[in-house]
């Protein structure tokens, strides 16, 4: 064979690796075989079985509430759970995803992760923010563009609704707490012990902290707050550390220069430009930080637990549960292009997903090693979502603030401050009796589910049929069927009280406030 073409075929087998690689980037099914196979094999190593695949229903209701945060239609739900096509779940993923539900339902997850509740309370602002989220998020541009624009935001709200991540209600958010929030959630590090000593445990000192501070110190605008409104955010480059305010908490640094996490001093480029160079290396394919970050919180999100736990204390010292997953799966999130969708789809598609949540002999080390679908709390807006599309709109109460809308005071009531555990049930006697009493939702069940099919026409066994799979997403099993009877022939119950009755006992049970 001559050189020339020797060298021919040496370089089309080069190019046919590199698209093979292209394609597996953004292939789901490929990344969810990947995550199968790592689950695998750690299962495998420590001779640990794994759970069965969950029934249709048990996936329909949990993938509702992933993707869109509210439990399923019950159309929707008599569907699925009668069509016998073999490729219904990957159909139905496909229609979540493409569905404007998905992103309003992430905008309204990262709205409540990058502004204080507090901040909650400016409502029309808060709201401009979660909308401009969502088009993002539902438009699938990558998460790099996406925390990129929040980073670099400048201008007024009403211009560029990004810049409310660095406003907290009227107040502009400090240095510090936008290095917080910028390290916890576009990196997965908690800094914020290395603020006035060098963490105790791990490798952040005070120089990572303030050098990462220094970034954000240009838009610092202290004793002005009303500034942000009248000029909206901007860069001032006369603004250092030394202009910050609680100066004694910087003593010794107020000198320090912009430096990225891991000790890289960025070469002088202006403060104008500083947000700017950080978002830069913050987004760039090869921060070790960035992906690694998003897929450990999507992880999270899904799983109820990261693969490095807790989410956002990502160090050498914690180390993750299943390392070459969380490097291949960060590794196929950067080649795709930081592809939000790609990677929900990929984990949701995943085997390991799909397993059911019924707890095995040993449910702990289950969980830690993925073995079953951990069961999580629903969060106060998937609770306040799922009860208006059961039961409709919520009735109008004087005790509810117009301007802040009975949305909003339902789920203060029911929220967990910063990043509560998915799994862990921490609502008490004051959130059940506000559900079991609710004037929004109480007395509504019967009015608004009998008016579907007639109400009193309904047998038993229809009416238990269209309670369950409108509140539980699935059809009641013999024995659910067998209580029901029993109940109301001791209770003596007319048809609509009974119904009435089974309605509001189903909404209260603990398999309703749970994802399973």
């Amino acid at each position: 064979m001559s050189r020339p073409c020797f060298l021919f075929l040496v370089m089309f087998g080069l190019l046919a690796c590199c698209e093979v690689n292209r394609v597996a980037a953004n292939d789901a099914t490929a990344i969810a075989n990947t995550i199968d196979r790592h689950i695998q094999r750690r299962l495998d190593l420590e001779k640990a079985p794994q759970a069965a695949q969950s029934q249709d229903a048990e996936f329909l209701r949990r993938v509702f509430l992933d993707l869109h945060g509210v439990v399923p239609p019950v159309e929707r739900t008599r569907r699925f759970l009668a069509s016998e096509n073999s490729h219904k779940r990957t159909e139905l993923i496909d229609e979540l995803l493409a569905s404007p539900r998905y992103g309003e339902y992430m905008g309204d997850l990262w709205r409540g992760r990058l502004i204080s509740p507090l901040a909650n309370e400016q409502r029309v602002q808060s709201q401009r923010f979660a909308d401009w989220l969502a088009d993002r998020f539902n438009r699938n541009d990558g998460w790099d563009r996406i925390a990129y624009d929040l980073v670099t935001a400048a201008g007024k709200i009403e211009e560029n609704p990004a810049v409310t991540y660095l406003i907290e209600g009227r107040h502009p958010l400090s240095v510090t707490d936008l290095t917080d929030l910028s390290s916890r959630y576009f990196l997965g590090v908690r800094l914020n012990c290395a603020q006035c000593h060098d963490h105790p445990f791990v490798e952040w000192k005070r120089e990572d902290y303030w050098g990462m501070a220094a970034f954000f110190a240009p838009i610092q605008t202290p004793n002005r707050p009303k500034m942000v409104y009248t000029a909206g955010v901007q860069d001032d480059p006369r603004m250092t550390l030394a202009s910050v305010q609680n100066a004694d908490a910087i003593e010794g640094f107020q000198s320090q220069p912009p430096t990225f996490l891991g000790g890289e001093t960025l070469q002088t480029v202006g403060n104008a430009r500083l947000r700017a160079a950080l978002a830069e290396w913050m987004t760039s394919p090869e921060n070790p930080y960035f992906a690694r970050a998003m897929v450990n919180r999507m992880w999270w999100q899904f799983f109820g637990r990261g693969i490095v736990n807790p989410v956002d204390d990502m160090h050498s010292g914690n180390a993750p549960s299943h390392p070459e997953l969380l490097e291949d799966l960060s590794r196929q999130f950067a080649e795709s292009g930081f592809d939000l969708k790609l990677l929900c789809r990929s984990i949701v598609q995943s085997r390991t997903y799909q397993q059911t949540s019924r707890p095995g002999p040993q449910p702990n080390a289950e969980d830690q090693l993925f073995a079953r679908m951990p069961v999580k709390v629903l969060t106060a807006e998937q609770l306040y979502d799922s009860l208006v599309q059961i039961l409709g709109p919520p009735a109008k109460t004087p005790a509810i603030d117009a301007r802040l809308g009975a949305r909003h005071e339902f789920c203060q009531f029911f929220a967990s401050d910063g990043d509560p555990d998915p799994t862990r049930y921490d609502r008490g006697i004051p959130h059940v009796l506000r559900l079991m009493n609710s004037p929004q939702f109480a007395g509504r069940s019967i009015s608004t589910l009998t008016s579907r099919r007639g109400g009193s026409e309904f047998s038993e066994e229809d009416a238990a049929n269209e309670l369950f799979l409108t509140i539980l997403a699935r059809y009641p099993t013999d024995q659910d069927l067998e209580l029901f009877r029993d109940w109301r022939r001791r209770a003596g119950e007319p048809f609509d009280g009974a119904y009435r009755e089974l309605a509001w006992a189903l909404l209260m049970s603990s398999e309703f406030a749970l994802n399973h």
